[in-house]
């Protein structure tokens, strides 16, 4: 208190000054449109929201709400009688709040009420914005337009993935598929939340996909049974678009008996549950075999009528045509007869031609081979008599070299020197000396002569020359 004298205030009496504030300038409740970005009901009953408003995409405010339990009961009762689920994030919703601030908790609008009417109206509003947009672009009856299945041998299921519709849906398929009378491919899709237009698109564009490779007869968007309110997600402009435009007759199975949503709109046929969807398949199934049987069984009768009745014509037809199948095979055995001979003499001439042929060439083969053997020979025999004429010529000239070797033999042996009176000067060493100066050096030398050898001794003679005194003869040696 002291503090407040001095002209301050603790935080809480601050606040608190605040809180009279708001309650004295907003004492009443409101209502109030805004977007719902979260929703949120805890175990305990109470109800926790966030609300903000966009312009042009762009958040302009922003709010959190609370809803006590004591009121929540009753207003959320009522909100799900009327759409048969809860609030959920992304809805357009008119709230009835009051202003509140907290010292505790700070500022908070707290709800007492909520129009489901208001939003249920919002969601048909944006369904009509959608069906008038498909309809100035020709979109709208594009389904409708395509021919009607002329059977169904392959279909594409659209689904979420294990929801209670398409286990029923699958009962009955799978015995259309066991017994081989139609092929169903299934591609799963969420159909609730944010995501749920991109999800389902994304299935189709497969389902487009595999069209193009392999056709599908029928496309079964199907979901099972769900809250007024969850139709609201497939309430989506691009979405309808591609069922629109899909070159497949698509088939709605989400649902509902009394609402709809853009799909069941915008599609070839629309069915209120998955089990209808099949259920149709199967009966048109049904209906297609008992049409190809009963035309099966008045062709059958038909036939049996015509054969009743064409039998004396059958008869006398089949009498003729013997007949002429005979004569035919008469006429075409004389003909083959005639034309073996003629293809026999053909055959003779031709071989007795080719015979007459093959002895001229073996004649003219002959001829030339003779001719052919005669001229070798001649080529043989005058090349042996060049040959012959030049080895004489060859001999000739090598015993001319002989001679010649000969003569010089004679002229150069050693021994015919010895005879005309030449010597053979060795040393003792065997060496053949050619100069004084050699003997000098050798002092005993060796006189080879025509009949036989001398030792002889070098000494100097007066005049500086040198002079060999002979010694006994010894015996002649080569």
């Amino acid at each position: 208190m002291a503090d407040e004298a001095e002209g301050h205030l603790s935080l809480s009496a601050y606040l608190t000054q605040i809180q009279k504030a708001f309650r004295a300038a907003m004492p009443d409740s409101c209502w109030v449109v805004a977007e719902l970005s979260d929703f949120k009901r805890r175990p305990n009953g109470h109800c926790y929201m966030d609300i903000l408003e966009s312009r042009d995409g762009t958040e302009v405010a922003k709010a959190r709400c609370t809803m006590f339990a004591n009121v929540a009961g009753k207003v959320l009762q009522q909100w799900q009688e009327a759409t048969g689920g809860l609030p959920q994030a992304g809805m357009n919703v008119l709230l009835k709040v009051r202003a509140d601030f907290s010292p505790q908790f700070g500022f908070s609008l707290m709800v007492t009420g909520i129009d489901p009417s208001y939003t249920l109206g919002d969601m048909q509003a944006k369904l009509q914005k959608i069906i008038s947009s498909l309809r100035e672009r020709g979109w709208l009856d594009l389904q409708r337009g395509l021919p009607a299945p002329s059977g169904y041998w392959r279909v594409a299921v659209v689904a979420p993935h294990e929801a209670a519709g398409l286990a029923d849906f699958k009962r009955d398929a799978e015995q259309l598929a066991g017994a081989g009378v139609c092929q169903f491919e299934y591609f799963a899709a969420t159909f609730q939340g944010k995501d749920c237009s991109e999800s389902i698109r994304d299935a189709l564009r497969q389902v487009h996909e595999r069209h193009q490779a392999q056709g599908f007869d029928a496309v079964a968007i199907i979901r099972g049974g769900g809250a007024k309110s969850d139709l609201a997600w497939l309430n989506d402009a691009n979405l309808a678009a591609w069922v629109c435009r899909l070159p497949v007759p698509v088939f709605t199975g989400i649902g509902h008996e009394v609402d709809e949503c853009v799909l069941d709109l915008v599609a070839h046929r629309r069915f209120d549950t998955p089990s209808k969807v099949i259920g149709f398949i199967k009966t048109a199934l049904m209906s297609e075999a008992s049409a190809a049987r009963a035309r099966a069984e008045q062709a059958s009768a038909l036939i049996q009528r015509l054969v009743a009745g064409q039998g004396p014509y059958l008869d006398r037809a089949w009498g003729y045509f013997s007949r002429r199948v005979v004569e035919r095979l008469h006429a075409e055995h004389r003909n083959l007869l005639d034309r073996q001979s003629r293809f026999d003499s053909g055959r003779a001439r031709l071989i007795t031609q080719q015979q007459a042929e093959q002895q001229a060439a073996q004649d003219r083969f002959s001829r030339l081979t003779l001719g052919l053997i005669a001229s070798e020979r001649q080529k043989a025999l005058l090349g042996a008599s060049r040959a012959s004429a030049q080895s004489l010529a060859l001999i000739a000239r090598e015993n001319a070299r002989l001679a010649l070797a000969g003569t010089l033999y004679d002229k150069t042996n050693p021994l015919a020197l010895l005879s005309r009176g030449f010597a053979l000067i060795r040393s003792p060493g065997g060496e053949i000396v050619t100069s004084a100066q050699q003997a000098r050096a050798a002092g005993r030398l060796d006189l080879a002569f025509a009949d036989g050898h001398l030792s002889a001794t070098v000494t100097e003679s007066t005049n500086g020359g040198c002079a060999c005194s002979a010694a006994a003869p010894s015996p002649e040696r080569n």
